[in-house]
This record gives C-alpha cells, sequence and structure tokens, in this order.
C-alpha cells in the first residue's frame, strides 16, 4: 500500500506531517522543525503528537521515511515555506507536490484530498462530511428542523455544490429560485386530441357562444366529450384545478336546457362561489335567453343588499348544497319541474365531517326524483376516484395534467418573517406579464380570519382582506378590483379555498393550518390549483413559508407538515355516519317518497348508509319521529321539525328536554349555536405584555386560560386591564366545575350579541360595540351570519315549542324572532 506524507503550515519554521496509507486519519501526527545550516535547511527535530505526552522521533527515522514515501504532498504552504521544505527534501533527492486538501478535516487532523465534488464554502473549498456537519451546526443555530428538513438542504447542498447559497436559506430575502424549488409539475401532454367547438354535438346556439372566444376544448374537456358528455352520459370528472372542470357542467346543463330537456342546477359548497358563478351565469347565457337564479337562503337581516333573482322558475339554479336541499325538504321538489342537468361541484366535500352526509343525502334525493336527468360530478382531490365513480353511477372522467406548469417552492421562515416575504414575492409577481397581457397577482392563503387583515395591514402594496366574515358586497368589491388588477394580493383563508376563484398566478401559503387543525393533503391541493390559469397565465407559482418551529395539533412541525403536504397523494373518500345521522337522512328522504320501499332504494344510493332501512324506520318510529300507516311512512310532527330545519336528531330531543324544563327560547337557541368567532385586537401587544404568545381567537382554550387569569390581568396597564376585567365580570362568571371550558362563556357572549341586536343595533354597530366595550374584534359578516342563523334555530325552538303545547313558549319565540328580524325598524 503507499504511504504519502501530508506536509502543511504550523508555525513559522514548523510544519505539520501526516504520514498516511490512505485518506482520513493519518499513522500520527507530527511537527517537523526546520533549521538553516550552512548546507542548507536541514531538519531540526521531529514532534510526535499525542494525547498524553509527545515523543520524538529520532532525526534518522525520519530521514527514512521520507525517503520511504511514494509521494510528499503539501498543502496551505506559503512560498517561502515552500522554498524551505524543498530545500531540505533536496538534500535528500526528494521532492514534493502541491495539492488541495480539506481544511476543516485538517483541524481535526484528518486528511481529505480535495477531489471534483468538494463544495464551496466561504472562500475556500472543503470536503461533502464536513459541508453537512457545518450545515447541521447552522441548523441547531437556527432552531428545530425536521429530518425531511434536514435530508432537503443536504440535496441542496449537493445540488449547489455550494454551502454559503444553501445557508443563505436561514435569511430568506432575495433568494434564488433554484434554492428554494422543490419541484415543477408539469402542464398537461398531447395525447388527447383536441375536440373542435366546431364539431361539438350541442345546440347551435350554444356553439356560437363559445366559438368567438375558443375553437377547441381544453385535455379534459375534450376526454369528457368522448366518453359521452354530450350523449348524456352521468359522470365524474376529477381533473386538478384550472383544467376547465366547470365548463363540462355547463356543457351539459346549457346544451339540455336549449333542447327542453330541463333546467340546470349547478350545486357549490360556499356562499362566495354561488354568488360568483351566479353572475357569471346570469352575464354569460342571458344572451341566449336564459334566465338564473341563485338559492342560498334568503337573509332574515333587512340590509341594503344586492337583489337577487332567487325564482325556481329559471331556467339555471345556482345554489349551495344546503340552499336547494332546503327546497326538497320544504316539499317544493315539484316547483322545480323538469330538472335536465345537476351539477356537484367539490363532490369530495362528501367527506365533510359536519356537511357530508346532507350533501350525500341530496345527491340522493336528487337522483330519486330526477332519474333521467344528467348528473355531473366536480372534483379536483378524489383519492379514490374508482370507487366513487361506481358508487355514483358514472363514467369516471380523469386527467392528471395541467393545463400550465406549476413550480412549486419552499422557504423556512419564521413566523416574524412571514409578511416581508409575501410582500417581496407577490411584488416579484406583479412585476412580470404573461404573453396573455395579464399581470401576476397573488392569493395567500392563512388560517384565520383576523390574521387576513393584519397580514393585508402590513404588506405595502395593494392587498385586501376576503374571508366568509365579510357581508357579500364586501367580497364583491374585493373580486371585482382583483379582477380589474386594481389588487397585486388577496388574503383569504384556507376555510374559503374552494370558494375563491380569483384568477391568480401565485399561490402564497403563509399558514399550512386550517383554523387549529393542519391541512389535508386533499385541501392542500385544492388550495394549491387555484395558481395558474391558462386564459391568463404561462405557469403557475406555489411558494410555502414553513416555520420550522411551528408546532401544532399532532406533535408536527410546520415544515414536517409542509414535506407531508408537498410529497402526498389525496385521502380516499371514506364516508361513514353514526347511527342519529342515518337517521336524520332517513327521515329526510321522507320528502321525496313515502314508499318504504322506495325509500330504501334512496337509502341505498347514499355512501354513508350502512343500517338496514327497515332498522332505521323503525328506530326513527320508536322515537317518535316517523309513522308507519298502510305501507306508507311519514315524518311525525317533530321529525318534520328535523327535515325543515336541518336539525340534527339530538338537537331535537334537546330542544324537547329544554322546553320541558321551562327553558327559555334565548337560551335553548343560544346553545344551538354560539357565535366564538371574537379576536383580540392589538395581540402583539398583548402578547408581550403578559408574556406569552396568546392565540388571536377570545374564546380557544388557551386564550381563556392565560389571558384572563388574575397574573395575566394584573401585567396590564389601566385601560387594558378594564377592558379585560369587564369581559371576565360578563362572561367567565360561572360556577361550573370545568370553568371557563363548560360552554358557559360562549354561551353568555352569544346573548351579548342578542342583546347589541335588541337595541336596534346593525351587525355593523354590533362589531363597533364589541370593540367599545371589550377591545375585541368580530366581522360584519360574521355577525350577520349568526343572526341569520340564530333566527332560523329559533324558528326550530317555536315550531317544536308549538308542536308540544307550549304556547307560551312558543309566543317567547316568536316575539323574540320578530325583533332580532327587525331590529332596526
Amino acid at each position: 500500500m503507499a504511504l504519502y506524507i501530508v506536509v502543511t503550515p504550523y508555525k513559522k519554521d514548523e510544519y505539520k506531517l501526516y504520514p498516511l496509507k490512505a485518506e482520513g486519519t493519518p499513522l500520527f501526527t507530527g511537527v517537523l522543525t526546520l533549521q538553516k545550516t550552512s548546507k542548507g535547511m536541514r531538519p531540526l527535530k521531529v514532534r510526535i503528537v499525542k494525547n498524553k505526552e509527545d515523543e520524538y522521533l529520532p532525526i534518522p527515522t525520519f530521514v527514512e521515511l521520507i525517503k520511504a514515501s511514494d509521494e510528499i504532498l503539501t498543502s496551505g504552504l506559503s512560498a517561502s515555506q515552500e522554498d524551505d521544505l524543498n530545500d531540505m527534501l533536496k538534500a535528500y533527492q526528494l521532492t514534493s507536490r502541491s495539492i488541495g486538501v480539506c481544511r476543516f478535516c485538517l483541524m481535526e487532523d484528518r486528511i481529505t484530498f480535495r477531489k471534483s465534488d468538494m463544495i464551496r464554502f466561504k472562500n475556500e473549498m472543503i470536503c461533502v462530511p464536513c459541508a453537512k456537519r457545518e450545515l447541521r451546526k447552522e441548523v441547531s443555530f437556527a432552531g428545530r428542523m425536521s429530518s425531511s428538513g434536514i435530508d432537503r438542504l443536504e440535496s441542496l447542498l449537493m445540488k449547489t455544490r455550494d454551502l454559503n447559497r444553501v445557508m443563505a436559506l436561514f435569511n430568506p430575502s432575495n433568494l434564488p429560485p433554484e434554492l428554494t424549488m422543490y419541484d415543477i409539475i408539469p402542464a398537461a401532454d398531447n395525447k388527447i386530441k383536441a375536440v373542435k367547438v366546431k364539431d361539438l354535438k350541442i345546440d347551435e346556439r350554444l356553439k356560437g357562444l363559445f366559438l368567438p372566444k375558443m375553437q377547441e376544448l381544453l385535455p379534459v374537456q375534450s376526454k369528457s366529450v368522448n366518453l359521452g358528455l354530450t350523449d348524456g352520459r352521468n359522470q365524474l370528472v376529477v381533473s386538478a384545478t384550472a383544467t376547465g372542470k366547470t365548463l363540462i357542467g355547463e356543457i351539459a346543463g346549457i346544451n339540455n336546457c336549449l333542447n327542453k330537456k330541463g333546467k340546470m342546477l349547478f350545486l357549490v359548497p360556499l356562499v362566495a362561489l354561488a354568488n360568483q358563478k351566479y353572475e357569471q351565469f346570469k352575464k354569460r347565457y342571458s344572451p341566449l335567453g336564459l334566465k338564473t337564479s341563485i338559492r342560498i337562503g334568503t337573509s332574515r337581516i333587512a340590509l341594503n343588499s344586492v337583489k337577487l333573482n332567487t325564482s325556481l322558475d329559471a331556467d339555471i339554479i345556482v345554489g349551495t348544497y344546503e340552499g336547494l336541499d332546503y327546497v326538497l325538504r320544504m316539499g317544493q321538489v315539484k316547483n322545480l319541474k323538469k330538472i335536465g342537468t345537476v351539477v356537484i361541484d367539490e363532490v369530495h366535500m362528501l367527506e365533510d365531517e359536519d356537511r357530508g352526509h346532507r350533501l350525500d343525502g341530496l345527491i340522493a334525493r336528487l337522483r330519486s326524483h330526477a332519474p333521467d336527468a344528467q348528473f355531473i360530478y366536480l372534483s379536483a382531490t378524489i383519492g379514490n376516484p374508482g370507487e366513487v365513480s361506481k358508487n355514483l353511477s358514472t363514467t369516471l372522467v380523469e386527467y392528471e395534467h395541467r393545463p400550465v406548469p406549476l413550480e412549486r417552492h419552499l422557504i423556512f421562515a419564521r413566523s416574524h418573517e412571514k409578511n416581508r416575504l409575501i410582500e417581496e414575492y407577490a411584488g416579484k409577481e406583479y412585476s412580470k406579464t404573461s404573453s396573455k397581457g395579464f399581470k401576476g397577482q397573488s392569493i395567500v392563503f392563512t388560517n384565520s380570519r383576523k390574521k387576513c387583515h393584519s397580514i393585508s395591514q402590513s404588506l405595502r402594496i395593494q392587498s385586501a382582506p376576503y374571508h366568509a366574515g365579510l357581508t357579500y358586497p364586501q367580497r364583491k368589491k374585493v373580486e371585482e378590483m382583483f379582477a380589474k388588477g386594481e389588487l397585486k394580493v388577496v388574503v383569504t383563508t384556507a376555510a374559503l379555498a374552494a370558494g375563491v376563484d380569483f384568477p391568480a398566478s401565485q399561490v402564497i401559503f403563509e399558514s399550512l393550518a386550517m383554523g387549529n387543525n393542519w391541512l389535508t393533503v386533499g385541501e392542500f391541493q385544492q388550495m394549491q390549483g387555484r395558481a395558474g390559469r391558462p386564459d391568463y397565465h404561462d405557469k403557475g407559482q406555489i411558494v410555502v413559508l414553513s416555520d420550522p418551529e411551528m408546532y401544532m395539533a399532532g406533535g408536527e412541525s410546520e415544515e414536517e407538515v409542509a414535506f407531508r403536504l408537498l410529497g402526498g397523494s389525496v385521502e380516499h373518500i371514506n364516508v361513514e355516519y353514526d347511527d342519529p345521522v342515518q337517521m336524520e337522512e332517513c327521515i329526510a328522504n321522507t320528502c321525496i317518497s313515502h314508499s318504504e320501499t322506495e325509500l330504501e332504494k334512496i337509502n341505498d344510493t347514499m355512501f354513508g348508509i350502512t343500517v338496514p332501512t327497515r332498522s332505521l324506520i323503525n328506530k326513527s318510529i320508536d322515537k317518535g319521529l316517523l309513522t308507519r300507516e298502510n305501507g306508507h311512512i311519514n315524518a311525525t310532527p317533530l321529525g318534520r321539525a328535523i327535515v325543515t330545519h336541518f336539525l340534527a336528531v339530538e338537537d331535537a330531543f334537546m330542544i324537547r328536554e329544554r322546553l320541558g324544563k321551562k327553558v327559555p327560547p334565548i337560551d335553548i337557541t343560544v346553545e344551538l349555536e354560539v357565535f366564538d368567532a371574537a379576536y383580540f385586537r392589538g395581540i402583539d401587544r398583548l402578547s408581550k405584555v403578559i408574556g406569552v404568545n396568546v392565540p388571536s381567537r377570545v374564546f380557544s382554550p388557551a386564550s381563556l386560560d392565560i389571558v384572563f387569569s388574575g397574573e395575566s390581568i394584573s401585567k396590564m396597564d389601566h385601560s387594558m386591564r378594564s377592558q379585560f376585567t369587564d369581559f371576565s365580570v360578563d362572561f367567565l362568571d360561572c360556577v361550573c366545575e370545568d370553568a371557563p371550558f363548560c360552554g358557559c362563556p360562549e354561551r353568555k357572549f352569544s346573548k351579548k350579541i342578542i342583546e347589541y341586536r335588541l337595541q336596534g343595533k346593525s351587525p355593523a354597530e354590533i362589531t363597533r360595540a364589541v370593540a367599545g366595550d371589550y377591545n375585541l374584534s368580530v366581522f360584519d359578516g360574521d355577525i350577520l351570519g349568526y343572526l341569520d342563523r340564530f333566527i332560523r334555530n329559533l324558528d326550530a325552538v317555536y315550531e317544536i315549542a308549538k308542536i308540544l303545547g307550549k304556547q307560551e313558549a312558543a309566543k317567547e319565540a316568536r316575539v323574540l324572532k320578530d325583533k332580532v328580524e327587525n331590529a332596526e325598524d
């Protein structure tokens, strides 16, 4: 085996010696001291460095060693040091050769020869292991990071061969995109032959409407047509956002309208999305003589709102799931007349814990009532499309590609750095103009309505908050400003992802949470799909701002969640209902049919009905919710109240029990639903005063536990202390064993909202009153929505009171309802 001696500088006339037979640890480490003689430079002494006591190598032995070596290698010597060493070697007919080694290894008395895979760090090249060690040191200085995050950084290190650039990620500003890029999701392939609009088998009037703007369909639309869309086939269309799914529903629905096959129902999960589609369809299809209406549940609170057409005689009815289901539950299904097409957008909402069973029931009821209608189900995120398609009795149209490529970037950033980065990336995006002539605009997703406002206010560029807590006119104004290019950024909540239809080129994730829970892969993909529209942009861009030190439910850090979401697959739709929910849907199905056989057929088409229909009927009869007479199944008055008021079975029984105990209707109604969407104002100042990071929501357990403690209040100044003391006195004075987590604070606060309303205050005035009395933020739209739901729940209390013969309670509920509804008159 070859023997090498590596020589490096030590002190002025001293050198370090590393005899070795291979890279790594030398045979020993020595210190060579030279002296100048009349014959030139000669070795004076050679000290062998050891842990306990150094030894000296005899000079003759040293000379034998260097003569026996295959090569003497130098690294880092100055010119004079090199000359002196070579002068000494010349005396023994030896020479040296200069090489590069890893200086970081040298500091630990290891030798690693410089190779092509060395990593640049500061002004030198170091070996890969040392570079990784330095990177991990930097990670430990910066804070906690998961193994996935470290793996990501090491991958970037090997890709760039530059530790300086990778370490720049810890100060995330003006970073080169190749460092932050996680991956690129490519654009559509060309394997699907585009169907030309002129060749479509649709009404010529509809074809004429399309032709000026498009000559051929997008790939998923072409695939849908090839699989029988215009032949009336029922379809489940699973394709990424912005691939053109909505138009598939429109082609079927409008064509069926024009051919007198019946009206189109276009159903969506959110009011915001229903409003957008209503405006779009009204403008787009009125030239064809088609009338569009909307069913979202009209507000019971009188405001200067936009007048909406809610007629059931319209050719196109856009509605929320519940808005249309209300028509069925009220026995008005015949008023819909002939239905030609039913489009269910965001059908993956079937798995929603709170609303999924009602969507499931709505679909089953519509399939039973309109068996000849064409059903089109749309979704961007279903993990088991084949199974879902089979259950819905549809042809599956699955398309995995996007119309424009999607660049996904991951940036590690602390919470206090995120707003600056949002401004930076949104500003850069707006400076770009696509080949279609559109500026780049951004959607920022965060996890609370309060943060929508705080983020928007912190940005020094044109931006606006957008969430369900705003009133319809407020949201519509934001939509119009964005459409005109007057806004660079819209800041919205993850909860409204399905209702955001802004033509944005960039989506920035300020948070990977929805409320207090991390996003699912399906939700994340739904949101990222909002970036890049083929009619506007050449590509979409995703920017994930991930804080490695942000932890939440499940013990995962935000950085760990980022890797799980970026690399994950969409979850399967797996629907399971408990017995009371199955009973509720079985009772609701009596609005379509009273035949036990037909009810069994309806139930059999539902995803979540697992209990046999006869058993559900018998249980409902036993509980006084259904009757069986001459083979007919009918809802009892209490069962009917459950159906028409969208009550859970347990809630109906709770109302009955409370009325029996003479609990006032206002207390029963507040128990059905509380108003808890209140937020601290000046959250940063509050956190600083009490020395703890406080959640923004007032009624979160952490807030109730920490903020309103005597210790925290004692740290506040007089003004702040006064308002928080008032809150404690008014809402935290119960003697429950588990106070303040007993629900009493939320119920008392909800009654305060109603009290403000009974004083004649509008939603906007209630918002100001809460701010003035308690220094808390609430939103006009949230107040309006709660008052609406309070009135509807009070309707249920009123009806059940009448059913039970509780005339005094019924009168009290009716009077209260009238006062809340007409408080401003």
